[in-house]
C-alpha cells in the first residue's frame, strides 16, 4: 500500500514525507478491511429501491439564479 500511495505522491506532487506516506497507507489499509465484506455481497438482479433524477441535479433555474 505504501509504494501505491509513493506512486500518487510523486505523481500529483503531494510532497509528502515518509511518516505521512506511512500514516496514509496504514489507514488505507484499515478502510480496506473494514468494507472487505461489502464488496464480497453479490447484487446481481437487485434493483435499488431510490431512483435518482439526475435531471434536478445540475444547473439551477432562471428564478434561482436571480435570487
Amino acid at each position: 500500500m505504501e509504494e501505491a500511495v509513493r506512486r500518487l505522491n510523486a505523481e500529483y506532487g503531494f510532497n509528502l514525507n515518509e511518516e505521512e506516506i506511512q500514516q496514509i497507507a496504514r489507514q488505507a489499509e484499515e478502510a480496506n478491511r473494514l468494507f472487505e465484506p461489502l464488496f464480497a455481497v453479490d447484487l446481481t438482479g437487485v434493483t435499488p429501491i431510490l431512483k435518482m433524477d439526475l435531471r434536478s441535479q445540475g444547473s439551477k433555474t432562471k428564478r434561482e439564479k436571480k435570487r
